[in-house]
């Protein structure tokens, strides 16, 4: 960067996403689908709950150069996600006690398990120096209001954040892992020998349940995506997020609708239909080289074995993938082994956590230590 840009570096708080200069958003994130400006306004505009979201951007003469989204958690708010992935069900007694980490800055993506920070393609040198400016805004921020910062959904690939956070002593924990799939394929006979050399029997199963899957008279399609087929669409993977995790996701059936509406060819979506019935959905959100497979529902009742849920997501993603010139599929946070036995490679999320109180900071450090310790026991 020149002097003449650094010099005009200018830092802001976008209180709603209609502020965000669109342009130059799209650019900042292109390849992390989860933080397109379509996606972030479904949710904002559809969300369940009170969903306070900011935008921290660091502007200079080139452009928006860094950026941040945080949801804003006030002392009697009713939801805390920090405290939820900190104390879990016991969430509720925690806040009974006192002990809650409220108020404070949440920074993480929305719906999904990914980084809320993005920095312009740079050297790793400036890079960090860009997001130490914003940091130094947001600190500065929340120490004139008394808000402890959490960062949720780092890992050791996403510099600058990273080594900025370690740094600067922020508390740290481990809590989940997400998976990556990198196309290193052209379909699903070439994906199944790049499987073959990483595992003989990975690529035996593949093949095996590939066949089964066609044998059980299951056929996968894409959809043109009507309201008959987002109306499906929501109503199967409510069912199986509200499965999974013992309540409805964030968002109303509205959302989907709207993301056909504003993502147009960049949503995608495909149907497993067994025998004429639906037996899966799934949903992609593009963006550049990368595809977020960011909804999933398999039809439970009278459910064969028949790898449905594999196939859907792997096998014929293998063919599909490559042909959109797509690079890297992201998963979420489940199912984790099979994941990595199909051939994700997993990467670790960490929080990155400053009470804002000394007192808090003390505490919390022990806490954290052994929060992560307890999830590397329970996963490794």
């Amino acid at each position: 960067m020149s002097a003449a840009a650094s010099d005009v570096e200018r830092v802001s708080v976008a209180q709603d996403l209609e502020e965000l200069p669109e342009a130059q958003w799209q650019r900042l994130v292109q390849g992390r689908p989860a933080l397109r400006l379509e996606v972030l306004k479904a949710i904002a505009s559809h969300a369940t709950r009170p969903l306070s979201l900011r935008v921290f951007l660091l502007e200079d003469g080139l452009g928006l150069a860094a950026a941040a989204i945080c949801e804003a958690v006030a002392a009697q708010a009713q939801y805390n996600p920090f405290d939820l992935l900190l104390f879990g069900r016991a969430a509720p007694a925690v806040r009974r006690l006192g002990a809650s980490t409220q108020s404070l800055l949440v920074f993480q993506t929305p719906i999904a398990r990914q980084s809320p920070v993005v920095v312009r393609t740079a050297t790793a040198e400036l890079q960090r120096r860009l997001f130490g400016r914003l940091l130094d805004h947001i600190e500065n921020h929340a120490a004139a209001r008394g808000l402890g910062i959490a960062f949720v959904g780092i890992t050791p690939e996403d510099q600058p954040a990273w080594s900025v956070l370690r740094a600067r002593g922020y508390l740290a924990s481990e809590f989940d892992s997400t998976a990556l799939l990198d196309i290193q394929w052209s379909d699903f006979d070439s994906y199944v020998r790049h499987q073959r050399r990483r595992s003989k029997s990975a690529a035996r199963d593949a093949r095996a349940e590939r066949n089964r899957n066609r044998r059980g008279a299951v056929s996968i399609r894409p959809l043109r995506c009507t309201d008959d087929d987002m109306r499906a669409l929501d109503l199967i993977t409510r069912e199986h997020y509200r499965r999974k995790n013992g309540r409805d996701p964030i968002h109303d059936p509205r959302f989907l609708r709207q993301l056909r509406d504003t993502l147009g060819e960049d949503l995608l979506v495909f149907e497993a239909v067994r025998n004429g019935a639906r037996a899966a959905m799934l949903a992609v959100v593009r963006s550049g080289e990368v595809g977020w497979m960011a909804w999933i529902g398999v039809e439970q009742r009278d459910r064969p074995n028949d790898f449905t849920y594999a196939n859907i997501l792997f096998y014929e993603a293998a063919d599909w993938a490559p042909m959109l010139g797509l690079k890297t599929l992201i998963y979420g946070t489940a199912a984790q082994r099979s994941k990595a036995k199909r051939g994700c490679r997993l990467l670790a999320l960490h929080l990155f956590y400053r009470p804002h109180r000394p007192l808090w900071r003390a505490l919390a450090r022990p806490y954290l230590a052994i929060h992560g310790l307890w999830y590397r026991r329970k996963v490794y």
